[in-house]
């Protein structure tokens, strides 16, 4: 699927885009994620804004669309971040950085058995599940 960035770009201006990814498109809704902020800003071919709600429906917001940026920008704005902070690599690289220095490890998957990972993670979880369940009795006894 070929992203459309128009919608997003009119909204936000194309240099307050830097940090989105184009996730798809459902039922006529562009939906772009913030890389950094990991929110959503969901947005049909006029630019019209929608909220996703719990149960997978997607609800018009109206004329209320500088609500969700300006909610973004807060949050960018408590870690240092704008609209305008780009999520490339190079961001990434700082964040793995910053959080292994904070004792923070990272899971990866690696998979040299060409095994797709969604196979993979059902076991992952079983186990991380088990952990859970391990250190909750633990505390329990």
């Amino acid at each position: 699927m070929a992203p459309n960035w128009k919608p997003l770009e009119e909204k936000l201006g194309r240099e307050r885009c830097a940090g989105f990814m184009y996730m798809g498109r459902v039922n006529g809704i562009n939906l772009y994620k913030h890389g950094i902020a990991r929110t959503y800003l969901n947005l049909d071919d006029r630019g019209r804004c929608y909220l996703r709600r719990s149960d997978s429906r997607y609800e018009y917001q109206g004329a209320e669309f500088e609500a969700e940026p300006a909610k973004l920008e807060a949050v960018l704005k408590k870690i240092g971040e704008s609209l305008e902070s780009r999520y490339d690599d190079e961001y990434i690289s700082r964040k793995r950085a910053a959080l292994e220095k904070a004792g923070i490890r990272l899971l990866r998957f690696q998979d040299s058995t060409a095994t797709p990972v969604h196979k993979l993670i059902p076991s992952t979880l079983r186990v991380a599940m088990e952990c859970a369940t391990a250190r909750r009795n633990h505390r329990l006894e």
